[in-house]
C-alpha cells in the first residue's frame, strides 16, 4: 500500500536515529526523502545558525558572565555540555548546560571522597552519562573517575539528577586493567544507552559500565586485533578512536606512518561480551585511504556511517598544525579542510582526549532540574 508522502514524512520524522539509518536502505525513495533538506532542517530544529556557531557563541557568553572562573568544556552528550566552573577558592565546580536552549544548572560542589579510596592524585577526569527513553531526556549523572595504573576497581564519585546528591562507588572490573601511564583511561568516555565506554589503549580493551542498571561490575571487552600477550605494550604507529554512528558504538583504527598505503578499519560493537573477540565486534570497513598524509581517526557522521572525520598534522615553518580531513567511504573521496587549521600547540599536537563531538538529540528537552537546583537561562543577545 502506497502512503501519501506527507503521511510518510510524519511517520519517518518520529523514528530513532538507528531506525533511520536502516530505513534508508529499504528503497531509493525513502533514502532520498531522509536525505532531503527538510529532514536536515528537522534535526536542526529550525535554528538558522549552524550548530557550531550556536555552541561557540553560548560558551563565549558563559565565559563573559563568569569572569572569576576559568570556564572549560569537559565533555558533551545528547545535546548537553558539562562545564568546569572552578575557581581558586572553589575547586571542582561543575555546570550542566543546554546551549541550544541556553540553559544552565550549577551542580553542588562534591564532598571530600571516602578515605577508603587510595587516590594519590584524586579523581583525574569527569564524564556525563544520560538516561533517555524514546528520545526524551529523563536524567543525567556527572561522573568523576579514577583508575590506578594496575587495578581491579573503577573508583567513582557520582552526582545524580534524580537524587541531587553525590555518592562514592567502587565498581569491580571483570579482570585486571593495567597501564604504564598514570591513567589508563586517557580517552574521553563515550555515552550511549546509559553506558560509559572507555578506550583503554595499553590494555587493548574497552571498559564499559551501565549507570542505569543494577550491576556492580564493569565489562572489560577485548578490542579487535588485541595482542595475545597480556603485558605486551602496543605499538604507537597507529591511531584509534571511539565514536557513535547510526546509534551504534564504533571503533576506528588507522595504521599511521605507512602513507600512502595507510589502512583504515572500522568495527561496530555488537554485544557486551567480555574477554572474547568472537561475537563482540563486527568489521564494517577495511580499506586503503590512499592519502599522502598520515591521519588519525576522530569521529564518524552521527547519521551516515559512510562519512568519516580524521585529523592530519603538518609542519609549516617549524610550527605544527592540525587539519581536519573528511572522507566518504562509499565513494572513496577525501577533502582536506584548511579552514580548520589549529595553530594552538595543544591542538596542533592533536590528542583524542581533547575532542568532543556535539550533536543535537532526536528531541531537545529542558535540563532535568534536581531539588535544590535552579535553571538559569541566558538572554538571547541577538
Amino acid at each position: 500500500m502506497d502512503l501519501p508522502e506527507s503521511l510518510m514524512v510524519m511517520i519517518l520524522e518520529r523514528l530513532h536515529t538507528r531506525d533511520i539509518a536502516r530505513i534508508k536502505l529499504v528503497c531509493k525513495e525513502w533514502k532520498s526523502l531522509l536525505e532531503s533538506s527538510y529532514f536536515r532542517d528537522v534535526y536542526k530544529w529550525g535554528f538558522t545558525q549552524s550548530i557550531g556557531s550556536c555552541v561557540s557563541r553560548f560558551l563565549d557568553e558563559v565565559k563573559a558572565a563568569n569572569k572569576t572562573s576559568q570556564v572549560g568544556a569537559l565533555t558533551s552528550t545528547d545535546g548537553l555540555i558539562l562545564l568546569d566552573m572552578s575557581t581558586i577558592s572553589e575547586p571542582d565546580m561543575y555546570c550542566v548546560a543546554n546551549p541550544m536552549l541556553r540553559q544552565l544548572i550549577n551542580i553542588p560542589q562534591p564532598p571530600p571522597y571516602s578515605k577508603t579510596f587510595w587516590l594519590p592524585n584524586g579523581f583525574q577526569a569527569t564524564a556525563l552519562v544520560t538516561n533517555k527513553k524514546q528520545g526524551d531526556l529523563l536524567g543525567y549523572k556527572v561522573v568523576r573517575y579514577d583508575l590506578s595504573f594496575f587495578s581491579y576497581n573503577l573508583n567513582l564519585q557520582m552526582y545524580s539528577s534524580d537524587s541531587g546528591n553525590w555518592t562514592c562507588y567502587a565498581f569491580r572490573l571483570e579482570r585486571l586493567i593495567y597501564s604504564l601511564e598514570n591513567n589508563p583511561l586517557s580517552s574521553n568516555p563515550i555515552n550511549l544507552n546509559g553506558y560509559l565506554h572507555w578506550l583503554c589503549r595499553e590494555s587493548q580493551v574497552l571498559v564499559a559500565h551501565s549507570f542505569y542498571a543494577s550491576t556492580g561490575v564493569c565489562r572489560v571487552i577485548d578490542l579487535p586485533e588485541r595482542s595475545a600477550r597480556f603485558f605486551e605494550r602496543p605499538k604507537k604507529d597507529y591511531g584509534e578512536a571511539l565514536t557513535i554512528s547510526c546509534g551504534a558504538l564504533m571503533y576506528m583504527k588507522t595504521d599511521s606512518g605507512r602513507q600512502p598505503n595507510q589502512q583504515l578499519k572500522i568495527w561496530r560493537l555488537k554485544k557486551y561480551k567480555s574477554c572474547s573477540l568472537k561475537g563482540s565486534w563486527k568489521l564494517l570497513w577495511d580499506l586503503t585511504l590512499g592519502l599522502c598524509l598520515a591521519t588519525e581517526p576522530v569521529a564518524m557522521h552521527p547519521f551516515v556511517k559512510e562519512i568519516i572525520y580524521l585529523v592530519t598534522r603538518q609542519t609549516d615553518y617549524s610550527e605544527r598544525h592540525a587539519y581536519l580531513v573528511s572522507g566518504n567511504l562509499h565513494t572513496k573521496t577525501v577533502q582536506l579542510h584548511e579552514d580548520w587549521k589549529q595553530e594552538h600547540r595543544d591542538f596542533g599536537d592533536y590528542q583524542s582526549h581533547l575532542f568532543n563531538q556535539f550533536k543535537l538529540p532526536q528531541r531537545i528537552n529542558s535540563i532535568p532540574c534536581p531539588s535544590g537546583c535552579t535553571i538559569f537561562t541566558l538572554p538571547d543577545q541577538h
